[in-house]
């Protein structure tokens, strides 16, 4: 597979995931158009995950946001995005960016949602 581009429908991003579990991407700018969401799957998808994956994390979704500039992309972007995210009592939520891991499990069960301004984030639940 590969990293491929997504349109926004009614301004969110389905980012589709493995195993059927998909993210609603939602950009917090009114100018969607200065950004390129893509979806990243198989190699794309591992080279942007830690290199070690001690806690058992079940990596499902992976994407990037880019700066738009002319259509071509220039830069991961810096823009605060959020989606909702749905946790079984024991689950635990993580982010993975710069290969590292990050828990975001408060958050998620906080608000329901997490926010992130990173450009290239990977998201995965253990159990």
């Amino acid at each position: 597979m590969s990293a491929n581009p997504v349109n926004p429908v009614n301004g969110i991003y389905t980012i589709h995931g493995r195993d059927g579990r998909n993210l609603e991407l939602t950009l917090e700018s009114p100018k969607l158009d200065d950004y390129i969401v893509e979806e990243l799957d198989g190699p794309d998808m591992d080279a942007k995950l830690p290199t070690t994956n001690p806690l058992g994390i079940n990596w499902f979704a992976c994407f990037s946001v880019y700066n738009n500039v002319g259509g071509q992309k220039s830069g991961y972007a810096n823009v605060y995005y959020s989606f909702p995210v749905t946790l079984e009592p024991n689950q635990r939520y993580f982010v993975a960016y710069n290969r590292q891991a990050f828990e975001v499990t408060d958050e998620a069960r906080n608000t329901g949602r997490v926010r992130l301004n990173e450009g290239d984030p990977g998201t995965g639940t253990n159990p």
